[in-house]
């Protein structure tokens, strides 16, 4: 399960993008509705705007890694703040990956999967391919 916080627009395609991919996904407009959701079911990546009413995502960042139940979940930072000094301020707060606005579908789907395989979770609800064996091929008969 992936866990979004972005504005609607964004949400709305990162959601989608995630889906397509296979991904289960909660996304949620503000860290209040995120935190409720948080205290029932602890997701295998959050993916946080920096810019949100109410509580900002560095913020929500340096909750997250001061729980105990989330500071080892992988955090993505994708925002429009893409100076290197936000890059460097979010990824010093503990930020796994910092993804700077506008952005790349097919970068943003490869991170996700590089950031959950190094976590050790797949987070998809595609199958993984299987092997379907029927014993040996028979080899031809030469003449």
């Amino acid at each position: 399960m992936i866990y979004i916080v972005e504005d609607a627009e964004i949400r709305e395609l990162e959601t989608y993008a995630l889906n397509s991919s296979g991904f289960e996904v909660k996304s949620f407009d503000c860290a209040k509705s995120m935190n409720e959701e948080v205290k029932a079911n602890i997701p295998d990546l959050f993916i946080l705007d920096i810019m949100l009413p109410g509580e900002d995502g560095l913020s929500i960042l340096k909750r997250l890694r001061a729980q105990e139940s989330t500071k080892n979940v992988p955090v993505i930072m994708l925002t429009a703040k893409s100076t290197e000094l936000d890059k460097v301020k979010g990824l010093d707060l503990g930020a796994d990956d910092y993804i700077a606005k506008p952005f790349g579908i097919l970068e943003f789907i490869s991170r996700v999967k590089a950031l959950l395989r190094h976590a050790g979770t797949t987070n998809s609800t595609a199958e993984e391919p299987k092997i379907i064996t029927l014993g040996k091929i028979p080899r031809p008969q030469l003449p």
